[in-house]
């Protein structure tokens, strides 16, 4: 399917009173600080109000600094190119980026665009030409020279994606809010050390045919991901949480419901960003206390448009060492509207898939991808899914399907229903 942690360590000392002092004296000269200054040249904080630009804020600010956005609706797409920023609001629901209204008939505001929105190399977040149109994002950030942070804020109704970090070493977004977005709600794209907690996403369906934003969360091309995804909650997108083209990653006790496919881990043939030759083999990937709930809306997807999807909890495409423990997974099942094709992607609570890339769609030189292989099922409950909860991919004559790789394994799941039949056999 089609598409794209920040560690932190605290460490404890005694200090005798004397150090405690000085500290303390320390702590109080910094915090009585006016906004926007630093201590001995130390990072700033700037402040931005209502009626004034966040991106003002940005462009003043230096890699380090801290912007807080006060509550209130600010109209911008934020482009921050070459800083690592935290950019921290006041709340979800209180502190939100927005973008005029869009779609179905409106046009999209006759605005200047930015190197965000060309994303320099003059592709979008999905190896595509940038355009206006593709990535306008709520908050991008370009290439940062430093970890970055974004937490305690919402964006609202953006062309591309709400919050993006494009080569970030640390990346981290938590606590925020996205509605709208036609790509993606929070996106790490060839980015390393990155967590993503505490965000609630919802896609909006504009009138594009059975499309409502490609992926809640998602992390692409990043061989190095070292990615923790965390109690978010995410409704309505195509793919719930999409984990493309990448390695190393704790989903954890995430919910998503009302997607086409709940959580996506897939192996592409070749990553988009920032090399489209170069191959990552995507695995390594530890899914755990997840809640899989009625992924039942229907999608068509995939770049020529040719992928019908519906009813998907759980999906391993051909990806590699992924560990899928004490997840709920129920009431999975494919709805086709009326006049629509029949879906033909593997629909159920868990699929596991291996498929060849269709001919003539990879790069000279580019090998496809692994099979679906080293797959640990273990402690899930996984029933009331259509046609089947579990499901393993097997060879098909005139598909693109393929036999399963070795190292499949299911240990203690609750199940009833499953293809081969053995795996759910009482």
């Amino acid at each position: 399917m089609d598409s794209s942690t920040s560690t932190t360590r605290a460490g404890r000392a005694s200090w005798r009173t004397r150090g405690r002092t000085i500290v303390l004296a320390a702590a109080l000269t910094v915090g009585a600080l006016p906004v926007g200054t630093a201590a001995a040249g130390g990072p700033s904080t700037l402040v931005v109000r209502p009626g004034e630009s966040i991106q003002a804020a940005v462009d003043r600010a230096s890699s380090g600094d801290t912007i807080k956005i006060a509550p209130g609706t600010y109209q911008e797409a934020v482009c921050v190119e070459g800083k690592g920023l935290k950019i921290i609001g006041s709340g979800p629901n209180t502190t939100l980026i927005t973008w005029p209204e869009w779609g179905q008939g409106a046009p999209l505001p006759d605005v200047a665009p930015n190197a965000c929105w060309t994303a320099s190399e003059n592709t979008d977040a999905e190896g595509d030409p940038g355009t206006l149109a593709d990535d306008v994002s709520g908050i991008f950030f370009l290439n940062p020279d430093s970890p970055v942070t974004v937490a305690k804020l919402g964006t609202r109704n953006h062309p591309a994606s709400g919050i993006v970090g494009w080569q970030a070493d640390g990346f981290t977004v938590k606590a925020t809010s996205g509605i709208g977005h036609e790509r993606y709600g929070v996106l790490a794209a060839a980015s390393t050390d990155i967590t993503i907690a505490g965000n609630v996403e919802r896609g909006v369906d504009r009138g594009a045919p059975w499309f409502s934003g490609t992926g809640g969360i998602s992390v692409g091309d990043s061989d190095g991901a070292n990615a923790r995804i965390t109690a978010n909650y995410v409704e309505g997108f195509n793919l719930g949480i999409f984990f493309r083209e990448s390695r190393g990653a704790s989903i954890t006790a995430n919910k998503v419901t009302g997607n086409c496919v709940g959580v996506l881990v897939f192996d592409d043939a070749v990553t988009e960003i920032p090399d489209s030759t170069r191959q990552v083999q995507g695995g390594d990937v530890t899914i755990k206390a997840n809640a899989s709930i009625a992924n039942n809306r229907y999608c068509i997807a995939g770049r020529d448009g040719t992928q019908l999807v519906s009813g998907v909890g759980m999906s391993i495409a051909n990806a590699d060492s992924v560990r899928v423990i004490g997840n709920r997974i129920t009431d999975n099942r494919p709805v086709v509207p009326a006049g629509q094709a029949p879906t033909n992607y593997p629909g159920g609570g868990l699929t596991l898939v291996s498929f060849a890339p269709p001919p003539g769609t990879l790069p000279p030189g580019v090998a496809g991808p692994g099979l679906v292989e080293n797959v640990e099922v273990k402690a899930n409950r996984i029933l009331d899914n259509e046609p089947v909860d579990v499901w393993v991919t097997r060879a098909i004559p005139g598909t693109l399907l393929q036999e399963a790789g070795p190292g499949i394994t299911f240990r203690g799941n609750n199940c009833r229903v499953s293809d081969p039949a053995e795996i759910c056999a009482p």
